[in-house]
C-alpha cells in the first residue's frame, strides 16, 4: 500500500516550501572572488526605436550583459533613434571613452519576431549586424540570450552557454497538483510542459535538454523520462515510497536515484541501457539527494544519520564507507556538485538579527576549503551551471520569493522576481 506519510517525509529535504512573489533586484556581496577579471571594455546599448518588442528585446540585453559581468554596461532607456547613422552621435561616444555601441532593433510579422543587433566597434570602425529570429514573440528573452553570448564569444570571454539553456521546474498549484514547466534563467519566457497530477522534483536528461525526467505521485511515486520534441512518455521506475533522480551522469547513461521501497529512502545507481538498479546506501533513517563527484566515482548525498540532515560522500560502491564533509551547521540540505565542489544551503542563526536564515556555503569534497556564497534570506535549492561558474538558487526574504544567479567570477549576484509561482524543485 502506498505510504503518503512515508513520502512527505523522506522527501523533506529535497522538497521546497511554498513561497510568495517578489519585486526585488539587488546584489549580494558575500561572494568569493574566484576569478578577476580586469581591463573590461565599454559597451553602450542602444534601441532604434521605443516599440514594446524592441524595448523588450534592448532591457533584456542590458540584464544580461549586467549578469555576465565582462563589459561595463551604459544604457539609456529614453535614447531612441538609429545612432549608427549619426556621426555626431558617434563621436560622442567616442569621446565617452566607449568601446562598442550595441544597437537593437525588430521587426514582427504575425507571431514572428526577426531582431538585429548592430554591433560597432570604435577599434576598427566597423559595423557588424547579426540577425535572430524567434516563431514566438513570447520568446523575446531568448534573442536577447543570444545577442548577448554573441557579444561575450567577440571579445573571447569565457563561455557563458548557460545564457541560452531551459530552467525546467514543478510549480505548486494547489493540493494535488503540480504541473511541469520551462523558462529562461530569468523566468520572463515560462511554458508548461506537463499538467493534470502531483509532477515533480524535474531533471534533465541530456545535455541538449530534449528529455528530462520527473516524478509522478499517484498511488505510488513513479520516475518517466518526456521527451519535449515527440512526446514520448517513458516510466524508468516505481517505489511505494519515494521516487526522485538526484543526478544525471556525465553522458546521461547512468542515474542517482533516492528511492523508498521499503521504510525510508536509501541512494540506488540506475543503469539506463542495462536497467540494472544498485543499492548504494543502507541505513535505517533517511538518505536522499545524491549527486556525483569526483569523475563520478563518488557521490555526496544528505543523511539524517547524525540526528540531523547534514552531508556525506561515499565511493560509488554499495555499502563503501561514508565520509561527513560538512563539520558546520545542524540543518544542511538541498546540495549541487561540480567537479569535487558542492554548493549547499544551511539553516543557521543570523548574528544581526537572530533570525534564522538558509545560507549558502561553497565547499570542496577533497579538502578543507569553505566558502559563504550568501547571508541575508532563506536561500535554498543551489544548482551549478554546467560550467561551474554560476549558481541558481531560490531566494525567500520578508514574504517575497526571487530567482539567483550568483556569478563566482565576478563577485556579484542577482536577484530575478518570481510572481505567483511556487516552486518545488528545478534544475538548469
Amino acid at each position: 500500500m502506498y505510504c503518503l506519510r512515508c513520502f512527505y517525509t523522506t522527501f523533506a529535504f529535497c522538497m521546497m516550501f511554498a513561497l510568495h512573489s517578489m519585486s526585488l533586484y539587488a546584489e549580494d556581496k558575500t561572494i568569493v572572488v574566484t576569478r578577476q577579471t580586469d581591463n573590461i571594455p565599454n559597451i553602450q546599448v542602444v534601441s532604434s526605436d521605443g516599440a514594446d518588442n524592441t524595448m523588450a528585446i534592448y532591457k533584456m540585453l542590458v540584464q544580461d550583459l549586467r549578469t555576465l559581468g565582462h563589459f561595463n554596461v551604459y544604457y539609456d532607456d529614453t535614447l531612441r533613434a538609429d545612432v549608427l547613422q549619426s556621426d555626431l552621435a558617434l563621436q560622442d561616444y567616442k569621446n565617452k571613452n566607449m568601446n562598442f555601441i550595441a544597437q537593437v532593433s525588430q521587426k514582427k510579422k504575425g507571431n514572428t519576431l526577426t531582431a538585429t543587433l548592430s554591433l560597432y566597434e570604435y577599434a576598427s570602425g566597423k559595423t557588424i549586424t547579426t540577425e535572430y529570429r524567434e516563431d514566438e514573440i513570447e520568446r523575446y528573452p531568448f534573442i536577447a540570450h543570444a545577442m548577448a553570448s554573441y557579444l561575450n564569444d567577440y571579445i573571447k570571454a569565457p563561455k557563458a552557454d548557460w545564457l541560452n539553456r531551459y530552467v525546467i521546474f514543478s510549480n505548486y498549484v494547489d493540493s494535488g497538483r503540480s504541473n511541469i514547466l520551462i523558462a529562461d534563467y530569468t523566468f520572463t519566457y515560462q511554458k508548461t510542459i506537463i499538467s493534470n497530477g502531483l509532477n515533480m522534483f524535474p531533471k534533465w536528461a541530456d545535455n541538449d535538454q530534449q528529455e528530462f525526467y520527473y516524478t509522478l505521485v499517484t498511488h505510488e511515486a513513479t520516475i518517466y523520462k518526456y521527451n519535449m520534441y515527440n512526446g514520448k512518455n517513458e516510466k524508468i521506475i516505481s517505489s511505494q515510497g519515494m521516487a526522485v533522480v538526484s543526478d544525471v551522469s556525465r553522458h546521461g547513461d547512468k542515474l542517482l536515484l533516492s528511492l523508498a521501497p521499503v521504510g525510508l529512502s536509501d541512494i540506488f545507481l540506475y543503469e539506463i541501457k542495462s536497467k540494472k538498479l544498485t543499492q548504494l546506501t543502507r541505513y535505517s533513517g533517511i538518505d536522499v539527494n545524491a549527486h556525483f563527484t569526483n569523475n563520478e566515482k563518488s557521490f555526496v548525498f544528505v543523511s539524517d544519520r547524525l540526528g540531523y540532515p547534514n552531508i556525506f560522500m561515499q565511493d560509488l560502491i554499495p555499502n563503501a564507507n561514508v565520509t561527513q564533509i560538512v563539520f558546520r551547521g545542524r540543518n544542511n540540505s538541498t546540495i549541487s556538485t561540480f567537479g569535487q565542489y558542492v554548493v549547499y544551503s544551511s539553516r543557521e542563526s543570523d548574528e544581526e538579527s537572530g533570525l534564522n536564515v538558509f545560507s549558502l556555503y561553497l565547499v570542496s569534497a577533497n579538502s578543507d576549503y569553505v566558502r559563504r556564497l550568501s547571508k541575508i534570506g532563506a536561500n535554498r535549492i543551489p544548482v551549478f551551471s554546467h560550467d561551474g561558474d554560476s549558481i541558481m538558487f531560490l531566494r525567500q526574504q520578508k514574504n517575497e520569493q526571487a530567482i539567483g544567479i550568483i556569478r563566482l567570477s565576478i563577485n556579484k549576484s542577482f536577484l530575478f522576481p518570481l510572481k505567483n509561482i511556487k516552486i518545488q524543485a528545478f534544475d538548469w
